[in-house]
């Protein structure tokens, strides 16, 4: 339903005609009550491209992996959906992890591994997106400090299955102190007044206010201020909220400019101006619904100019071994066994245990690399997040191919007996997509699929448009 102008506040009228002109504020305005479009980004590690998600789509212009669905499919009823082979993501918040490759390839870093922090995170898309995206050898820090949104960041990115993040729980503040000229880049997603999610969320703009921009702006450049420590010099720190005020846009990116002597980083993206969106005198982007398929987005960056580098060894360090045998002909590259809480085998890359020891000290880990799975006395019970592991071995274990009607099923962990396979445990795939494991007693299989991630509706509905 159109939503009538006059709920609209007066004051964000206001702002947006200081962001777009009178013009483009009241094609905005005009659209927010229409449909919102669906979209999604595949995950190149699964999948070739953006059709092989099996939805009719139109490719989006800033991302190779970005596609825009015709009608909203019921992505819960979709195995795909939870094996990780694409996430489900705003076409305008897809233009963050384009901005970064473009910034990467601007400053000559794009073929360099990377130390970079996603520091507000949660739920995952960004940091799914830039870990697809990373030059090889890289690390993402994926950090939250909500400990609610932290779980969800957690599983989404052990649904993506890159082996290359570190999830963590920790204040802004906590890098800034302790890890001084740590990272190469720098994305702040930074909470906002959410002005560009009024379509997609009506209870926005009931909570909006202008004192809510105020207090945002002020708790943005506290965030600000606390990372920037963490930054090398040279490094580049990418801004981005999913408002469209100048206060919490454009002035927080000239403060950094005139409080920190940054430097802004101007890049060329004809696609973005021609899907509609906007620069300001930083360089940065506004993406403004109405103006462009999707919701809102501003992004923007800077590059650090001052300030001593530190070096950071990337030694073998905080108990990282090599797998021996058993669990490590669980995966198809080099990896590490990081200490273990209880029985569980954990896995990281090289890259990530060089790494480790560091973060560790400045915050909490909530996950580092692959939850391989649980010793138990001499039998490995491998974890369901092994399967989603793009570093998972998919030749250790004998295959169990199911069909969409039991595919839900499992997911939605009933019990699944199909006859005819070797006892032991069993990868369940689905399209030829790793889902999770099955242990196949010979006249039974335990389903592995954990409680927490079961589907709870009815698994026999189908999926819409």
């Amino acid at each position: 339903m159109q939503m009538m102008p006059g709920s609209i506040p007066d004051a964000f009228v206001q702002y947006l005609n200081e962001a777009a002109g009178a013009g483009k504020a009241s094609v905005a305005i005009s659209s927010i009550g229409s449909a919102v479009q669906a979209s999604l980004r595949v995950n190149p590690a699964k999948l070739n491209a953006p059709s092989d998600a099996g939805y009719p789509c139109v490719p989006v212009p800033w991302s190779a992996c970005g596609a825009v669905l015709e009608g909203r499919p019921l992505f819960t009823l979709d195995p795909c959906f939870h094996a990780g082979a694409y996430y489900v993501q705003d076409t305008s918040s897809m233009f963050v992890g384009h901005f970064f490759s473009k910034a990467l390839a601007a400053s000559g870093k794009e073929d360099t591994p990377l130390a970079i922090l996603d520091l507000c995170a949660s739920p995952g898309g960004k940091t799914t997106d830039i870990a697809s995206r990373m030059p090889e050898g890289s690390i993402v820090v994926a950090n939250e400090v909500i400990h609610q949104r932290a779980g969800i960041l957690k599983d989404n990115v052990m649904t993506w299955g890159n082996p290359d993040v570190i999830v963590t729980g920790g204040d802004p503040s906590a890098f800034g102190r302790s890890l001084e000229s740590f990272f190469d880049v720098v994305l702040v997603d930074a909470p906002c007044s959410g002005e560009g999610m009024f379509r997609k969320d009506p209870s926005a703009m009931a909570q909006w206010s202008p004192d809510a921009v105020s207090l945002c702006s002020a708790r943005q450049k506290r965030i600000l201020a606390d990372v920037w420590p963490s930054l090398k010099p040279g490094g580049i720190l990418i801004y981005s909220t999913c408002t469209y005020n100048r206060y919490e846009n454009q002035d927080n990116v000239g403060w950094l400019i005139s409080q920190y002597g940054a430097s802004p980083l101007v890049l060329d993206c004809p696609e973005a101006e021609a899907g509609g969106a906007l620069r300001d005198i930083y360089g940065g982007f506004l993406f403004i619904y109405g103006l462009v398929g999707g919701e809102g987005q501003y992004c923007a960056a800077v590059v650090k100019t001052d300030g001593a580098d530190k070096a950071y060894p990337r030694k073998m360090s905080g108990g990282c071994r090599k797998f021996e045998s058993g669990p490590g002909a669980v995966f198809g590259r080099k990896m590490y066994m990081t200490p273990a809480s209880g029985q569980t085998v954990g896995a990281v890359t090289e890259n990530v245990c060089g790494a480790l020891a560091y973060v560790s000290k400045a915050v909490k880990i909530l996950l580092a690399g692959v939850n391989a799975g649980v010793m138990k006395n001499r039998d490995f019970v491998p974890d369901a997040s092994l399967a989603l592991s793009a570093a998972f071995n998919r030749d250790l274990y004998p295959h169990l191919p199911l069909d969409r009607e039991a595919a839900l099923k499992f997911l939605a962990k009933e019990n699944i007996f199909v006859p005819g396979f070797p006892k032991g445990y069993l990868t369940v795939t689905y399209d030829a997509l790793p889902i999770g494991f099955v242990k196949n007693l010979g006249n039974r299989m335990n389903n592995l699929h954990p409680s927490s991630r079961r589907i709870r509706m009815d698994i026999n509905l189908r999926k819409d448009g």
